[in-house]
């Protein structure tokens, strides 16, 4: 996944130690293991009540903050509804989860639920190795498939074999809560310029110039982490790309290419926004954080990031809103986006039904309420509303409606190919620093995700 969101997104350069020790030589196009073997068959049981005493084994990466807040209510009401189901949580760092995650699945008692993450770095590893569950027929009796957007649900799929991605079984559940890049703007400095929440991406554009004119940063961005680059990149790739093209793309469906994805306009157009001085004075040197907090002090009109990642003090979200970058093609905006965490099952996990009643129960709508309740971005419920009061989390209620109604949003690029994410940050700091070409970063995330693609083929 891409390098960072406050909910924990695992950076591609951690995925080498974290899957080192899953299975020797189980990647795609492997044979090891059966991806298959741990599917249920026949009818489920979708009734907590008739269970018996039971107790689940979680383990999540919400150990601070807002994340905690929520993971908590969620597991007590859960409880209340259900008494005779326990749930245990280990909740550790998110480079620990994943450094842990392949060990403790292949141990003799696993964590009954895991948050497997999306992609081929993770939840394609585990699917190929047969350690998290098939859960097609509890998807059936919850309606799952029916109930999430496919865009969504698509994320969590994978070919019993292992060698597919965004099609098949389903091998997670997303939560309701939702991780969305966005376009973060500063009400008074929109206002300063003469301008109002842009709806055409030329408006956007427009904007920018005038902020540079009015001597204000137009967009706030540090880079020196290779951090801050890929929110603003497949924001623009969204605006130039179509859903399915990008969507097509990552799941190395048909013959994909990356030059229909509208990734090479979006890396031009961020080379020219360098180049026009649109970025934060010497960005290569600053700290996506720094960046960050420095928009947050009024330095800048705009700043890309993930939602709920604003460095916001009490009181000061009034002063800001967000939106979703708009399409060059005027069509409905696309976002990058995918839930909070997603939870598997563990193939060995003896309480198979409690542990999916609980992932439906963590995608329901007390669940999104609960979300809601604790100043967090929710997720598939489009019913659920804001509370009066904070402007910008009304903005990102309104936006997970809209992706949610609409099936308006695509994985994350780098999901494509374990190494991809790599390759486009060192590709684009050698561009924007004036050693590469645009042509020439396209180039090689082209031949990085066309190498990956053979390896599905053995």
């Amino acid at each position: 996944m891409v390098s960072r969101r406050t909910t924990g997104r695992i950076g591609a350069s951690l995925v080498p130690v974290a899957m080192a020790t899953l299975l020797t030589g189980c990647m795609p196009g492997t044979t090891a293991g059966a991806a298959g073997s741990g599917a249920t068959s026949g009818p489920v049981s979708t009734d907590p009540a008739t269970m018996g005493d039971v107790t689940l084994q979680v383990l999540d990466y919400f150990s601070g903050g807002t994340d905690n807040a929520w993971m908590t209510s969620v597991v007590s009401a859960f409880e209340h509804k259900y008494p005779n189901i326990t749930i245990k949580r280990t909740s550790l760092p998110w480079g620990d989860v994943m450094a842990a995650l392949p060990l403790k699945l292949k141990s003799a008692n696993p964590p009954d639920i895991v948050p497997a993450n999306n992609g081929w770095q993770s939840l394609g590893t585990l699917v190929r190795g047969g350690l998290v569950l098939n859960l097609d027929n509890y998807a059936k009796a919850y309606g799952w498939k029916h109930s999430f957007p496919q865009a969504i649900t698509s994320e969590h799929e994978f070919s019993t074999d292992g060698s597919e991605m965004g099609t098949g079984s389903m091998f997670g559940v997303p939560v309701a809560r939702a991780s969305v890049i966005e376009v973060y703007y500063n009400r008074d400095l929109l206002k300063k310029i003469g301008a109002s929440v842009p709806r055409a991406f030329a408006d956007f554009q427009a904007d920018l110039a005038k902020a540079r004119t009015a001597g204000i940063t137009p967009v706030a961005l540090g880079n020196v982490d290779q951090a801050g680059i890929t929110e603003p990149l497949f924001s623009l790739m969204n605006t130039f790309g179509s859903q399915n093209s990008i969507s097509g793309f990552i799941y190395s469906q048909g013959q994909p290419d990356i030059a229909t994805t509208g990734f090479p306009q979006a890396v031009s157009t961020l080379k020219q926004w360098s180049d026009k001085g649109y970025l934060t004075k010497d960005y290569a040197g600053v700290a996506a954080a720094d960046a960050a907090q420095s928009f947050v002090n009024g330095q800048g009109l705009f700043h890309f990031d993930y939602s709920g990642s604003l460095p916001l003090k009490p009181g000061q979200s009034k002063n800001f809103g967000s939106f979703i970058l708009p399409r060059s093609d005027g069509g409905k905006p696309v976002a990058t986006a995918s839930s909070a965490t997603n939870f598997s099952i563990a193939a060995k996990s003896k309480h198979a039904a409690a542990a999916a009643a609980f992932l439906d129960f963590a995608a329901g709508t007390q669940a999104a309420q609960l979300a809601v309740q604790n100043g967090t971005m929710p997720l598939l419920h489009p019913e659920v509303k804001a509370p009066a009061g904070d402007p910008l989390f009304a903005d990102d209620v309104a936006i997970a409606q809209q992706i949610t109604t609409d099936g308006t949003s695509v994985p994350y690029l780098d999901w494509a190919t374990p190494t991809l994410l790599n390759t486009i940050n060192a590709g684009m700091q050698d561009m924007l620093a004036g050693k590469k070409t645009p042509d020439a970063v396209v180039k090689e995330a082209g031949q990085n995700a066309a190498a990956f693609v053979k390896t599905l083929a053995r």
